[in-house]
């Protein structure tokens, strides 16, 4: 008896905890949404930021709450990173010189 009410308890916390990684998993994905929406012109780049996240996540023996704080984090970062001028390279531009008084 004792047997057969423990594999059921067993049972019933394992699916608890499947069901835990789901709404885990929803609430990082309905967090990136909402970044990738409120991006604009930086969606693209939150959108691959966002697969290697929920990739990263799967695998992760991290609490998920620790990774919601660090994905988040890693958004910042991104998106306070300047973007870069249309029609060349940033890396190739030339800096103006500044002029002071009597040059």
């Amino acid at each position: 008896m004792r047997a057969a009410l423990a594999v059921v308890l067993s049972l019933a916390a394992a699916t608890a905890a499947a069901d835990e990684r789901d709404i885990q998993r929803a609430l990082i994905e309905r967090d990136q949404q909402s970044a990738e929406f409120a991006a604009g012109a930086r969606r693209g780049e939150l959108e691959t930021l966002h697969q290697k996240q929920l990739l990263e996540s799967t695998i992760s023996p991290l609490p998920a709450d620790h990774l919601r704080v660090r994905m988040a984090q890693d958004r910042e970062l991104l998106l306070r990173r300047a973007l870069p001028l249309p029609g060349r390279p940033a890396v190739s531009l030339d800096p103006i010189p500044l002029k002071g008084f009597g040059d």
